[in-house]
Order: structure tokens, then C-alpha cells, then sequence
């Protein structure tokens, strides 16, 4: 026998309050869409204080639990942007609030069940009559775990509504309530003659073995714990209740750069599955390590990687746009502006490249690896530097690559233009890695202090300490011992990769027009979907700019989470170009 065949689904009740947890009038967020079409987050009996948080039907506790822990996050997330509360308990004022859990089993398996187990009747409807029956029979023992629980069977699908919702947890019910409940139906298929708690745990651990349910804690014990929790609601105060409901709001909002079933996944997958649940399109993580998703919205289903890779775009774009030699020549025969730029290979002598860089020695430069991202082996040299560090840089971005770029030194702020389906969706300006000092920590200690912080620990964005690091700080004097004066600003490298530490501030609403046309025409030089455009600009109000790179793979959870700004949708963007 398989384990576990059967299907469930899980709602919950979840109450709006604004921050001070009193009731108002509050409509449904446009983030979710239209309420009447959205699978994950509609409202009850049409009103939008109470939204209802539905998980999609899935074949295991582990799975349903899962999306329901994630959808409730999502909902948390926005609640505590719009200054909102979720009600954690059964009752506000005269309003009830509940859960549903639906159960329906598989017919092949209740086959093998029968097979298993001679006490059950060997069609389903009599197995779905004891079910009622026994629900009936047993309500004295059911009652402490959910309350004054409804059943009602149809077809196949078992339905326990007006389950308490569980104030322990933020998600209104625990995992062991679930294994508990569907356990319990798979013991109820069968005549049973049970006189106590003992009785029912007995029948209870028969089944979980006999059916290869998953093992859940003893009825005594969950009835014990659920009990205490009972207890504790009712000696809280209604400030201590508000207190906790704050809790919730701000433990969830803490979750709001990850998935936290899959830790993994880069922050650009994270942020399109939040803006898939916000939409109520469901996800299948497929590979968590390398970020393999499976969208479905009613039975339209797209595939994506990393969160940004997608079969919309061609196969040859990611090898073009990986060359960052060849991408500069596309995009300077397209009439755009890029810096000037030679390659320098591994196998050429000293006096050959003392001649290439001899137009380079008098100014500032740049020296990358011609086929890496992120801002790997990059140093950047803003001012006249002397010849040895230009080849230590030389040196060490060849430890990335066999071809390198020497590169002209564009001088401005550096900004992220994301390009979506042809269109400039956002501009982040990318601030450099940087510490601001408080007069007692060393240099070394403010950076491992900043990479404890949300959206560098979780961005999977910290700080690298590496050698460009190293020989900026040099050029300011500093090492990572030395200790800044407080309130002082100390960037540690010149490229402003977040993936490198750099931090994201959002531009979008001030970046003019004509930078965000010049952002599409680059992207559409390589017909490229989705696709980041590196732009250095000195003054926006001039006309003067220059594209230093184009992504294929455009980190832009800088763009959908700024370390400063509001954002914007990325995924929500992506998910519309796939026809959501």
C-alpha cells in the first residue's frame, strides 16, 4: 500500500482589525484581485473584514499545511502594510470565526482498505454513513479538540466546519489538529463501540499503522494541549489579546523575503511565488535548489526558474547577454551608448597587455571577467590608480575567467531598469556596500552587524568580504580594524551589486521617461522578456548616459523588496506575460 491516499484542503477564518484592533470598514486589498475569482484569499458572506484563506486541495497534511502557512504569510504581509490586524481567536464581539478542513479519499485506496481491513464495508457509501454515525455517537470525545464541530459528506468529501480556530499558532490550526482529524475520519469508516479517550487513542493508532497514515501525538495529549490553550485564552485580557495578535502580525511579516518550506530558493522565485498566492495562482516546487516552479491557475500551467526564467524567452539570449564583450558590440550597433571596452586574454604576454592598457593608466577604469555575474572578480578604480593595482585586478579577474574586459570608468549612479515584456516596470538605484560607523566597531564588525539585518540575511544579499574590498578600503587608509567615527558612511567597493552587498533604493517615480525608453531599447535589441539594463547616469536631467550590462537573469528582488522605497511587482509582471 502507498501512504496516504487521500486529499484534503484547509480554510480558515481570518478577521481585520486596523492596528488598534478595533473594527472598521475595510475593503479587499487590490493586490489580491478580483475577491470572487482569487483561490486563496475571498471574503465571507461578501464582507471584506473577514477574509477567508483557502488552501488548494492537496494529497497530504504536510503539503496543505504548508500552503496555508504561506498564503496566511502573504495575507500577514499585506495586513501589516495596509496598518491591519489578523484576529487570532474564535470570537470578536458578536462575530464567530472558524476553520474547515475537507477530507475525500481516493476509491482505489479505500480498495486496499478494504483489502486490509475486513471491518470495513466494502462499498464506500455504507464506510461514509458510519463516518456520521459515529461522529454523532462520539461528539462528547470530538468536541474538546475542535469545539462544536459541523459535518457534512458529500460524494466522497468529508467536511468538518466550525473547527475553533487554534490560538496558539498564527495559522489558526496546528499540524497535529490536522493529522488528529483526518486519522480520526479514516477510524470513523468502520462500526466502532468506543467507551473513552483510551479507547478511541487505541483505535486511533490502530488505523494510523494499519493505513500508513502519518504518526500524530495521543488523543490525550493533543486534547490535553488544546485544552491549556483553551485555558490560557480565557484568563487573557484584552489588551494581552491585542498583544498577541501584534505578535502574529509582526512574526509574519518577518517572512516576507522567504518561503519558509523552501529555504533555498533564490529571493527572485521567493518573490513571484508571494505574488502568484497573492493572485490565488497555485505553485509546485519542483527543484528546490535550483528553483524549479510549477505555476497553475484552474489548469493554465507555466513553467519557471530562478523566478525569471521562463520559455518566453529564446534559448540564445542568456549565452549572448553572458558575454559581456559581444552584448556591449549588439547594443553599441543598436545606437546605444556603452563604455569603451577591450579584451585582454590569458594566455597574452606583459608587454602585450602594457600596450593595451597604455590608453588606460592616465584614468579611472574598470576590469571584469568577460562571462560572469553578479558582480564576481569586479574592481573598479573611480580615480588614477598605480599600475601594480591595475594588474593585481587584472590578476585576479582572471582567476574568474580566460577572457577579461578592460572597461572606461563611467562616472554617475548606477541604476537597475527592469525590463518586462518590452516595458520599463522599475528603476532601483544599487548603493554601493557600505557601513556608517558608531565610533567603537571595527570596520569588520560593522559588516557582520549589517549582514544579520532582514534584507541582507534574507535577499541572501550580505555583505562579501573579499579582495576588491580590501583594496578600496586601501585607497581610503582603512582596513577592516579600523574604527569609523560615528555617523560616518564608509562605502567598501565602488560596484553597487546588491549581490555584493549593495542595497536598493527604488527610483521608479523619479527616473524620467526618456532613461526607461533607452532601458526598453536595449532590451529589445536582444528580444530579450525579462531582462535587467545596467545604466550609469551623472545627471538625469542631461541626456549624457552609458549601459555598462545586461542581464538575462536580472536579480530584481531589488526592484520587488528596496532596501529603501515601496517597489515593484516583478512577479506579479511575469506572471501576466505568461498569460495569468
Amino acid at each position: 500500500m502507498k501512504q496516504e491516499k487521500y486529499n484534503i484542503s484547509i480554510e480558515r477564518d481570518a478577521l481585520r482589525l486596523n492596528n488598534e484592533a478595533k473594527s472598521v470598514k475595510l475593503k479587499y486589498p487590490k493586490a489580491y484581485g478580483d475577491k470572487t475569482k482569487n483561490n486563496f484569499i475571498t471574503t465571507k458572506n461578501n464582507s471584506d473584514n473577514i477574509f477567508v484563506i483557502k488552501t488548494p486541495t492537496e494529497k497530504n497534511v504536510i503539503d496543505a499545511y504548508s500552503k496555508l502557512k504561506e498564503i496566511t504569510n502573504v495575507v500577514y504581509v499585506q495586513s501589516y502594510n495596509d496598518k491591519e490586524l489578523i484576529w487570532p481567536f474564535s470570537n470578536y464581539e458578536n462575530i464567530s470565526l472558524a476553520n474547515k478542513v475537507t477530507i475525500s479519499i481516493d476509491s482505489d485506496f479505500y480498495k486496499e482498505m478494504t483489502e486490509l481491513n475486513k471491518n470495513l464495508p466494502k462499498l464506500m457509501l455504507p464506510a461514509l454513513n458510519n463516518v456520521k454515525e459515529n461522529f454523532k455517537l462520539y461528539a462528547d470525545l470530538i468536541n474538546p479538540v475542535f469545539g462544536d464541530c459541523t459535518l457534512k459528506i458529500s460524494k466522497n468529501n468529508i467536511e468538518f466546519s466550525n473547527i475553533k480556530l487554534d490560538s496558539s499558532t498564527r495559522f489558526g490550526i496546528s499540524q497535529d489538529e490536522l493529522y488528529f482529524l483526518v486519522t480520526l475520519t479514516f477510524c470513523f469508516l468502520e462500526k466502532l463501540e468506543l467507551k473513552s479517550l483510551t479507547d478511541l487513542n487505541k483505535a486511533l493508532e490502530k488505523v494510523a499503522k494499519l493505513y500508513l497514515l502519518k504518526s500524530l501525538a495521543s488523543v490525550k495529549e493533543v486534547i490535553a494541549l488544546l485544552k491549556a490553550n483553551s485555558d490560557k485564552e480565557s484568563k487573557l485580557s484584552e489588551n494581552k489579546k491585542i498583544e498577541l495578535a501584534k505578535k502574529y502580525m509582526e512574526e509574519g511579516y518577518a517572512t516576507r523575503y522567504c518561503i519558509t518550506r523552501y529555504p533555498k530558493i533564490v529571493a527572485e522565485c521567493a518573490a513571484i511565488i508571494k505574488d502568484a498566492i497573492e493572485l490565488g495562482i497555485d505553485y509546485n516546487v519542483l527543484n528546490e535548489n535550483k528553483s524549479v516552479v510549477e505555476f497553475n491557475l484552474n489548469g493554465h500551467k507555466e513553467f519557471g526558474i530562478e523566478g525569471n526564467k521562463t520559455d518566453r524567452d529564446t534559448y540564445i539570449f542568456p549565452i549572448i547577454t553572458d558575454d559581456k564583450f559581444i552584448s556591449k558590440q549588439i547594443m553599441k550597433n543598436a545606437g546605444l551608448n556603452v563604455p569603451k571596452a577591450v579584451l585582454l586574454d590569458k594566455d597574452m604576454d606583459s608587454d602585450d597587455i602594457d600596450n593595451i592598457l597604455a590608453d588606460f593608466h592616465n584614468g579611472p577604469l574598470v576590469v571584469k571577467p568577460r562571462n560572469t555575474n553578479y558582480g564576481t572578480g569586479i574592481t573598479v578604480f573611480s580615480k588614477k590608480v598605480a599600475k601594480k593595482q591595475i594588474l593585481d585586478a587584472i590578476k585576479y579577474a582572471f582567476t574568474f575567467d580566460d577572457n577579461i574586459l578592460i572597461e572606461e570608468y563611467a562616472k554617475g549612479m548606477e541604476y537597475r531598469f527592469l525590463v518586462i515584456n518590452g516595458k520599463c516596470l522599475s528603476v532601483a538605484h544599487r548603493r554601493a556596500a557600505s557601513i556608517v560607523g558608531d565610533g567603537k566597531s571595527t570596520i569588520e564588525e560593522l559588516i557582520d552587524a549589517k549582514n544579520k539585518e532582514p534584507w541582507h540575511a534574507l535577499t541572501y544579499a550580505p555583505v562579501k568580504k573579499d579582495q576588491p574590498v580590501v583594496e578600496f578600503l586601501k585607497t581610503q587608509d582603512l582596513t577592516y580594524k579600523s574604527v569609523v567615527p560615528k555617523g560616518k558612511r564608509v562605502f567598501l567597493r565602488t560596484n553597487s551589486n546588491c549581490s555584493t552587498g549593495g542595497e536598493a533604493v527604488d527610483y521608479t517615480d523619479v527616473m524620467p521617461a526618456k532613461f526607461k525608453k533607452i532601458a526598453e531599447k536595449a532590451a529589445k535589441s536582444f528580444n530579450g522578456k525579462i531582462c535587467g539594463v545596467d545604466i550609469i547616469i551623472n545627471d538625469v536631467k542631461k541626456d549624457d548616459y552609458a549601459i555598462i550590462e545586461i542581464n538575462d537573469n536580472p536579480g530584481y528582488s531589488i526592484n520587488e523588496w528596496p532596501y529603501e522605497g515601496k517597489g515593484e511587482k516583478a512577479g506579479t509582471a511575469i506572471l501576466k506575460m505568461l498569460g495569468y
